[in-house]
């Protein structure tokens, strides 16, 4: 039996903005670079759960689609953040502007941020005692992941910093939707006035800053990946403007721009990199709002370096950029989806309700499965591998459970081999986050959810596919 609840938050008093409290500096600090990452499977703390964004992790997966509870936060609106779970507290953003701790064990609420801005889209990264994110006030945030006066309320003096980048070079808005992503004590995120940036996660102090001076209008609103001392970031144009969606590649230490790669349209689709191929892959996203004009729907393979030798598996020639394409894949509709990778198979949902299981080597075609979704948006949510499950949320509100291998080997998952589907009170966009055997996910009626069982009954994997 799953408990249900309806937490009622009371307001805060509005508070004098000051400089970041002493205790707010003091959590989380020591030496950045020596702290380890907690365990993959009893962690998820960022979107797409690690640096590479595969979406994939080592956790158990329920096997069935058992409520173990549900909260629904009171003056909670649509979650388009995605969790990230980090020591049992589960992290997210709203689009009331608010951030969320739970317990990720009983869905209690531990703390509230009440923050300044419309709405958050990014979700949250945890990591050196922080919990970093953007928000639609042009800003990124860092707060404690402990409430310091144990009241429920994270207050502005609480704040351990936050930094205001420039304004949207188009005057479109000031939203910051991208996930940072942090490592060696430094936080990496692109932001709307066409700068990438590299900050110092102990102050917010700007270490580097890379402008990308290209045609039409430019917003990162994607979340980088970060591989062999290179960070991989794609930006996007405004719908009805002119295109100029690109994937940049930047050295890590000093945000020299490596290589970049004309992806034709806007991208919402964050990248992810193929360790066993040498390779990063990113999906253009078309103009989804305004779906104006002849749009190209596509899946690219790059190579990670910026040359190599590639796979002619439908290349189209008209790309552009110094980075060799390997192999380009058709997508037919839109994909807001980031894939995830898992033993040499990508998994990604579309517009269409689909989702699509390649190859990764050769963007060859596995497996589709035709999910039962109904309404015109289909898959936003990015899947997440775990256990011989592939879970996302779709546009009319199911979380699936799909099987990692093709049951029948016919290049078809059909609506009876999935393995498991639950309907929730609302559309799903934000993507699950899974760890300790439980997958954690939001939705658009303000309610979070968690789904666990006790039972094993190990599926085949792709690890261990024939």
């Amino acid at each position: 039996m799953h408990r249900s609840k309806t937490l009622a938050i009371c307001p805060p008093s509005v508070l004098a903005r000051w400089l970041p409290a002493l205790l707010g500096l003091l959590i989380g600090s020591g030496n950045l670079q020596s702290q380890s990452p907690p365990p993959a499977e009893t962690s998820w703390p960022k979107f797409r759960g690690d640096l590479l964004n595969t979406g994939s992790t080592t956790s158990p997966a329920p096997r069935q689609g058992r409520l173990a509870w549900s909260t629904q936060i009171r003056g909670a609106r649509e979650f388009w953040s995605s969790p990230s779970l980090v020591k049992d507290r589960l992290y997210v953003g709203n689009s009331n502007g608010n951030v969320y701790c739970l317990d990720a064990n009983n869905g209690d609420l531990i703390w509230t941020y009440y923050g300044d801005s419309y709405a958050i889209f990014s979700s949250p990264t945890v990591a050196n005692g922080k919990v970093f994110f953007g928000a639609a006030d042009r800003k990124i945030y860092a707060l404690p992941v402990e409430d310091p006066n144990s009241d429920g309320t994270l207050a502005k003096t609480e704040i351990v910093w936050d930094y205001t980048v420039g304004p949207s070079t188009g005057g479109v808005n000031d939203v910051l939707p991208g996930s940072p992503a942090i490592k060696d004590g430094k936080v990496f995120l692109g932001a709307i006035d066409q700068y990438f940036y590299c900050f110092d996660a102990q102050n917010g102090e700007v270490l580097w800053k890379t402008w990308t001076p290209y045609r039409g209008q430019h917003a990162f609103s994607s979340s980088p990946a970060l591989y062999k001392g290179k960070v991989f970031a794609a930006t996007g144009n405004q719908p009805g403007r002119e295109s100029s969606g690109r994937l940049y590649c930047f050295d890590e230490k000093s945000g020299r721009i490596l290589w970049e790669f004309d992806i034709d349209d806007i991208t919402y689709s964050s990248p992810v990199i193929d360790q066993e191929n040498d390779r990063v892959i990113i999906a253009n996203s078309g103009d989804w709002i305004a779906n104006a004009g002849n749009r190209t729907y596509r899946l690219y393979a790059l190579a990670i370096d910026g040359a190599a030798e590639g796979v002619d598996a439908g290349v189209p020639d008209d790309h552009h950029g110094n980075s060799d394409l390997i192999w380009a894949y058709d997508t037919r509709r839109y994909v807001y989806s980031s894939p995830a990778i898992h033993a040499g198979r990508l998994y990604f949902g579309g517009s269409d309700g689909n989702l699509r299981c390649l190859d990764a080597k050769t963007g060859k075609t596995i497996w589709v499965c035709e999910t039962p979704t109904r309404g015109g948006s289909g898959i936003m949510s990015s899947p997440a591998i775990a256990d011989g499950l592939v879970f996302a949320g779709t546009a009319d509100g199911r979380l699936i459970a799909v099987p990692e291998i093709d049951p029948d080997g016919d290049g078809v998952i059909s609506t009876e081999e999935i393995v498991w589907s639950y309907q929730i009170g609302g559309k799903i966009v934000c993507s699950p986050a899974i760890a300790n055997g439980a997958v954690y996910i939001g939705s658009y009626d303000g309610t979070l959810y968690c789904f666990r069982n006790a039972e094993v009954q190990k599926l085949k994997t792709a690890d261990e596919r024939e």
